[in-house]
């Protein structure tokens, strides 16, 4: 193809057909610059589509981490209830709503149990450091942003209830309740762990329980942080749904 224009070009010159000649000269430079853009649209469509896979790879990952996400929350969020009931049925007692009984040091005991989520980020992470997160449609990508956002004030949460049970409830506990973890304390952990225990029953001192206003203040900080930390589980979980319902659906849309 070179020679052929090469002899045309030689022929203009050989018959001084100078002007023809500049005017092929100018299509054939005209030729080789669309040539070099399609070139370029070519291997940018190319880019593109590695970017795309690559992405809808990183997605498909992304809804595995998910996944796994919501089993946790789940777990966590079943576990928060049972924290909840036991704080409501401690302050009904402390408020003499209802009469102290042999659960008592049990609803104690869940106070002290501390929630940790372990966030996946590493398809997201992925997708964000690449710049494949920008092929992706608009809409999915703030629903992403937005639970990854929610995971991070979730974790904020734990952290602040689980401080407050290292700082104030296990000082206060083991120094004052810990002779109930033994036969006779009903919380299912330690009426597991204290089976065998061949030692008498102890029977709690429910008059030293009815007046310890520390400890009822601090189930009323248990009760408030649990229920604010069982709301950002459950919109976690929400938000979690959705995604997974979206992905699939842009999936599906491109397949």
């Amino acid at each position: 193809m070179i020679k052929f224009f090469r002899h045309i070009r030689k022929n203009l010159l050989e018959q001084n057909k100078t002007g023809r000649y500049f005017k092929y000269a100018i299509g054939e430079i005209i030729l080789v610059v669309i040539g070099i853009l399609i070139a370029l649209q070519i291997n940018n469509w190319n880019e593109k589509s590695k970017t795309v896979s690559s992405a809808r790879e990183q997605l498909r990952i992304l809804t595995e981490n998910v996944s796994d996400d919501l089993i946790q929350l789940k777990e966590l969020n079943a576990s928060i209830k049972n924290k909840i009931s036991a704080a409501e049925h401690l302050s009904d007692q402390f408020q003499e709503i209802k009469p102290y009984d042999s659960l008592t040091t049990s609803y104690i005991v869940e106070m002290l149990f501390e929630q940790n989520f372990y966030i996946n980020r590493t398809a997201y992470d992925k997708l964000m450091q690449s710049g494949e997160y920008s092929v992706i449609p608009t809409e999915l990508q703030n629903h992403i942003s937005e639970y990854y956002s929610l995971l991070g004030r979730v974790k904020e949460r734990e952290e602040i209830s689980n401080s407050f049970i290292k700082k104030e409830l296990e000082p206060h506990y083991f120094d004052t309740y810990s002779k109930y973890n033994r036969k006779g304390n009903l919380h299912p952990l330690i009426k597991d762990y204290y089976k065998m225990d061949n030692r008498p029953t102890l029977t709690p001192d429910m008059e030293k329980i009815k007046n310890d206003s520390k400890m009822e203040a601090m189930n009323f900080g248990s009760l408030y942080q649990s229920r604010t930390q069982q709301e950002f589980y459950k919109k976690a979980i929400e938000k979690g749904k959705l995604i997974t319902e979206l992905i699939d659906e842009y999936f599906n849309a491109n397949s």
